[in-house]
């Protein structure tokens, strides 16, 4: 039913008959799937009431595709005629025009003619409905294009006769009809969006979801109308950094869209869930009575992750997240749903898609940012195997499914280096609590830093005794992550000495050697006091060695890889930090520098603005230096980036959707 046009380089959000706002092609289908588009569309074109009267066609149009511009102007004489008749054929042809391809230039050929002012008219004959329905139809489609041809619309004074035969049309097709226009408006950005919510659309949308729920409603039209209204809704709850009034305005819809999350309809339950999460994107801001996070909720989320759809795994996954990114009792709450083994599982962290990877991976995070017993549900519990699979991405690197293109930005030798990114943040988070059987199990059982050191080991001698050799340093977001790890780890064994941690740092792992030679690729002009490499010697273990090469020297003014840019100041700060507090240089040792707790604070700040509206989630900005431990939830950025059909981002699902309701 929900037929649209699909561009043939981006991915369908859902359905084949989808297409992203502002597609300007259509894909070249058989006559089998023309047959298939045809016949969904009936289902909403069988209802348009047609004139009983013939009508004199003085246009002669034996090709619909030719109608504008070369007859331009007798359309235009049948809208201004005032004949019923004649108007609604004028509307029966723009529409069918409208449903062909390349759908872009024909808008443009109908807003040339300067008939806005017609279809408003149209729109407020209450006592027509056929024709507010084609009217409704022809609108559909226009707001299905660009930003500027709907501004048109708007501009026009469009919303006005929308919103009001929504409120009191008694033909549920025109209210259908009238929704779906109001949705594909909705999805031109946030200033149609909130016009839209101020008008109280959502509440009558919402009683008309609730009808729905009558068992006398015949199932067939049941789902018609959910499918338009249920998308419609999840529209007007896209888009984040919303201002509590606007929040809260679509916050009414949470009550319904739960009672949807058990629908048998993929296409619906898709939209539910795309709904749910954009309402929960920092919910745990407020303490609404309308939005109830519980066990039931969580529960079937985690369900949902089982759906062989990705349209509805990915909106559940990110749901989960934004639950996680809330207060502790709702991270335990999906402890309790059995969320960790479900997002551990090989089948999501080794899933086809890297999206899914990547996000699973960010909902483990979330929960490892919690108190030091959930952190064990992850590492310690079910014998760490959930640990043990994230470790081994960061060791053997991203090993999903998809074929990697040679053309992908974040594809390279090891995989999707943002899925490694998402590693690094599960073991940061967790190794933050300084908890020794925490750390010691990361260290001991799972050779957590030899996995580290071969991710940001610049030195070409070593290059050859890695699997993923020096990933890490062309991707300073990942680089500074595991930086983090290495100083979580050290700071522990500052606070339980008799480990042997730093032993495993230095000794095995040539750790003091990477580290300089990571302060030399950061620019820094050896601003550590009395920097001697020769001399240099961990805190306070004097007993540990550095690697020497042949002639004796120490190794650590190994010849760096050349082909590694400047590292940057957040890479050459943490350096100098772990150097600082766990490293003396000189002749003499002095015995132990400041604790970092004692600079910082100790506390784990909360940072949220990952992912937000504002910043690209590929873009490799310096993190914040202090945020050593987030939480982070997922709101709703749009990219311009396109993606291969096997490996789809949440940017192709995220970008605004026009739908076309096709003839």
């Amino acid at each position: 039913m929900l037929a649209l046009h699909t561009s043939s380089t981006t991915k369908p959000r859902s359905a084949p008959q989808q297409k992203l706002k502002g597609s300007s092609q259509r894909d070249n289908v058989q006559d089998d799937e023309e047959d298939l588009i045809e016949q969904l569309n009936r289902k909403l074109s069988n209802v348009t009431l047609n004139p009983t009267t013939s009508i004199p066609d003085e246009m002669n149009i034996t090709d619909i595709s030719t109608m504008l511009p070369a007859f331009a102007q007798p359309l235009y004489n049948l809208l201004a005629s005032g004949v019923y008749e004649q108007q609604l054929l004028a509307m029966v042809r723009i529409r069918k025009y409208l449903s062909l391809q390349d759908v872009l230039p024909r808008i443009d050929n109908v807003l040339a003619l300067d008939c806005t002012h017609f279809f408003i008219a149209f729109l407020n004959m209450s006592d027509c409905p056929d024709l507010q329905y084609e009217t409704a139809w022809v609108v559909t489609n226009i707001a299905a294009g660009t930003t500027a041809q709907t501004e048109r619309l708007v501009e026009a004074g469009i919303l006005t006769p929308l919103i009001h035969n929504l409120r009191v049309s008694r033909c549920v097709h025109v209210q259908t009809q009238t929704i779906w226009a109001l949705g594909n408006i909705s999805g031109d950005g946030p200033p149609y969006r909130d016009l839209i919510l101020r008008s109280g659309a959502l509440d009558v949308i919402l009683s008309l979801i609730e009808m729905c729920e009558d068992p006398t409603v015949a199932k067939e039209q049941k789902y018609m109308i959910l499918r338009i209204a249920v998308w419609c809704v999840s529209n007007l709850c896209r888009g984040s950094g919303r201002a509590a009034p606007e929040w809260l305005q679509v916050t009414p819809a949470f009550p319904m869209l739960r009672r949807l999350m058990y629908i048998d309809d993929t296409e619906i339950l898709a939209d539910t869930c795309w709904a749910l999460c954009r309402i929960l994107n920092g919910t745990h801001k407020m303490n609404l009575e309308s939005v109830v996070i519980d066990r039931e909720l969580c529960t079937r989320f985690v369900a949902l992750l089982s759906e062989p759809h990705p349209t509805i795994q990915v909106p559940s996954l990110r749901s989960l997240i934004n639950i996680a990114s809330g207060p502790e009792h709702h991270t335990q709450l999906l402890i309790d749903a059995m969320a960790i083994p479900v997002l551990g599982s090989q089948e999501l962290l080794a899933h086809r898609n890297s999206t899914i990877r990547r996000d699973a991976l960010l909902g483990i995070s979330n929960i490892t940012a919690g108190t030091a017993d959930q952190v064990r549900e992850v590492t310690v519990q079910d014998n760490g195997n959930v640990m043990r699979r994230v470790l081994e991405i960061l060791r053997r690197g991203d090993v999903g499914g998809e074929d990697l293109g040679e053309d992908s930005d974040s594809q390279e030798e090891g995989g999707d280096w943002r899925v490694l990114r998402e590693a690094a943040w599960v073991v940061s988070n967790a190794t933050s609590v300084l908890d020794l059987e925490i750390t010691g199990h990361l260290v001991y059982r799972l050779d957590l830093l030899p996995s580290i050191a071969q991710l940001i080991d610049p030195r070409r001698s070593r290059k050859a005794n890695y699997v993923l050799p020096a990933i890490g340093l062309t991707h300073p977001a990942l680089l500074t992550k595991l930086l983090d790890i290495v100083f979580n780890v050290l700071r522990c064994n500052e606070h339980h000495p008799k480990e042997q941690f730093m032993k495993i740092w230095v000794n095995d792992c040539e750790g003091g050697s990477i580290l300089l030679e990571l302060l030399k690729l950061s620019g820094s002009g050896s601003e550590i006091r009395h920097l001697d490499n020769r001399k240099m010697v961990p805190r306070p273990l004097q007993h540990l060695r550095f690697p020497q090469n042949e002639n004796g020297s120490s190794s650590v003014g190994a010849k760096s890889l050349s082909t590694i840019p400047p590292l940057g100041p957040s890479v050459k700060k943490r350096v100098e930090t772990i150097l600082e507090n766990f490293f003396e240089f000189g002749p003499e040792n002095e015995g132990f520098g400041p604790f970092f707790s004692e600079r910082q604070g100790g506390s784990r700040p909360l940072h949220e603005g990952y992912g937000s509206d504002y910043q690209d989630d590929d873009q490799e900005d310096d993190l914040d230096d202090d945020d050593f431990n987030q939480k982070v939830y997922y709101s709703m950025g749009g990219s311009d980036r396109q993606t291969e059909d096997v490996d789809f981002d949440i940017d192709d699902m995220e970008e605004r959707v026009g739908r076309m309701n096709l003839a």
